[in-house]
């Protein structure tokens, strides 16, 4: 589980659970952090009064350099003097994945009178667009200053063990997405960190740099890896082979697993293979992260909720669905981003495709007063709105499915199938099946029945079970990702 790691004298460390003011301790113990001005600690007052003087000079920026913005105040009949605070975010529309798809280049920042930060950095890259390739994100060097900032206080707001050795296990993808390189700048912005890299991926056969799944285990192993971070599904795949294997990751401490939900049953199997092999409790962390924000808001220990590492940067809202009004702490809506400081990709309450909840009540095991998400549906903080589906007539949240599937005993993968029980014909009756790939010497007759049994509770629904063998599910070397929930119905009859 998560503890703070105290740094002594000897060159040891002090485990303490995490508290607020275990949390001060560990700041005061680390002069980077100790004296680092950390607004995440400041008053909630202080915090909205910077983050809406930040609010106004965006907005300066944008009504001189933003093409999509200054096209939407126009036809909307808004003027510069309109939008003065946060407040005022909500005279403004929705800004949709599809609008920031449709023309990604009228969403970067052209100032009339740029200066040297306002150079490209780099560019990342987001989902698929309307033309069918990946949406180009733009950091400038001005804003890649800020996420190296956002990093250096998610990794003190993550609790990770300052002096350690890390790897990163997100794949080197044909595309730059912020997993990658996101994982490299921690180890540029930690304390002393040394940093290993996996290398896994589709591999280019032009440059053959790409490496096994079972490197990245034998690096882990003779690295003496204490800090993971990659994709949550690789993440577990990767643990299970290594105690197959029956190795030695006795000084695993602390593991980000991010990408996608990684709910407590996946966690808490993650956690006991690891002690099989020797980790000590590690802790095990579902930060939240999209590339719109080029990082991720981390927990401060299980279950705690989001913070957001960057209230500087970053301000976030949850807004009803139907009406984009802002919604109250605790109800679950849409969540959306806008930037505060940023000089190349600027996106003012943007949607970012799913569906959570907020709190800005001060954090009770460490502290903070920025904003957090919390969880929304079982042991998962978010719900894609695009996976929201009706099956025989009924709205299901897949989130809820995949919260029961994930936490039934005996389950090593699974997917969740939406079809139809004829599938050559359209009109026959919606399907729900559950593929499962079974722990070895698992009842099966049992895991079954449990299965059918939470999911008609859950949902009021029976599904067809089928037992499977894991790579049919997800094979690291092909896909990204696993892909847990999938429709197979035709979407248009």
């Amino acid at each position: 589980m998560s503890v703070l790691y105290i740094p002594k004298d000897d060159g040891t460390y002090e485990k303490v659970p995490v508290t607020p003011e275990n949390t001060r301790r560990y700041i005061e113990s680390i002069p980077l952090y100790r004296d680092d001005d950390d607004p995440t600690f400041w008053p909630q007052e202080k915090i909205r009064e910077m983050q809406d003087q930040l609010f106004r000079r965006q907005m300066e920026w944008v009504w001189d350099g933003h093409d999509y913005y200054k096209r939407v105040f126009k036809e909307q009949g808004i003027e510069p003097g309109d939008i003065q605070s946060l407040d005022d975010l909500e005279k403004l529309p929705l800004t949709f994945k599809k609008d920031y798809m449709a023309d990604p280049e009228a969403f970067r920042l052209k100032p009339s009178s740029p200066n040297l930060y306002d150079w490209i950095f780099e560019v990342t890259y987001t989902t698929g667009s309307t033309t069918g390739v990946p949406t180009p994100f733009w950091n400038t060097i001005h804003d890649a200053h800020g996420i190296w900032q956002m990093i250096f206080r998610g990794i003190k707001l993550g609790g990770f063990p300052p002096y350690s050795r890390g790897i990163n296990l997100f794949p080197l993808g044909p595309v730059p997405h912020i997993g990658f390189f996101r994982a490299r700048d921690i180890g540029m912005m930690g304390l002393g960190s040394l940093s290993m890299y996996g290398c896994t991926g589709m591999t280019y056969p032009e440059f053959p740099v790409h490496r096994s799944m079972d490197y990245a285990i034998d690096l882990i192993e003779k690295g003496r890896a204490e800090v993971w971070l990659g994709i949550a599904s690789f993440i577990r795949r990767l643990i299970m082979r290594a105690e197959e294997q029956g190795r030695d990751f006795s000084a695993t401490k602390h593991i980000q697993a991010l990408g996608e939900a990684c709910p407590k049953g996946m966690r808490d199997d993650m956690r006991q293979r690891l002690m099989n092999m020797g980790a000590e409790d590690p802790f095990i962390s579902n930060s939240y992260g999209f590339t719109e924000m080029q990082g991720a808001m981390p927990e401060c220990t299980d279950f705690s909720g989001c913070h957001n590492p960057a209230p500087n940067l970053y301000f976030f809202e949850i807004v009803d669905e139907q009406t984009g009004k802002r919604l109250p702490d605790g109800e679950r809506g849409l969540i959306c981003i806008t930037h505060l400081n940023r000089r190349g990709t600027v996106l003012l309450r943007y949607v970012i495709g799913d569906i959570g909840a907020m709190t800005h009540e001060t954090c009770p095991y460490c502290g903070r007063n920025s904003e957090r998400i919390i969880i929304a549906v079982g042991s998962t903080y978010a719900t894609r709105t695009t996976e929201l589906v009706k099956l025989k007539g009924t709205l299901i949240n897949p989130e809820v499915l995949r919260d029961e599937v994930a936490n039934t005993p005996g389950v090593k993968e699974y997917q969740i199938i939406f079809t139809k029980k004829d599938p050559n014909d359209p009109y026959s009756l919606d399907e729900l099946v559950v593929k499962i790939a079974p722990a070895e010497e698992t009842n099966r007759g049992k895991l079954e029945e449990d299965i059918k049994m939470k999911l008609r509770t859950a949902v009021e629904m029976t599904p067809k079970v089928e037992f499977v063998s894991m790579e049919e599910i997800y094979d690291p070397t092909v896909a990204l990702k696993a892909y847990r929930v999938i429709d197979l119905r035709p979407k248009e009859l």
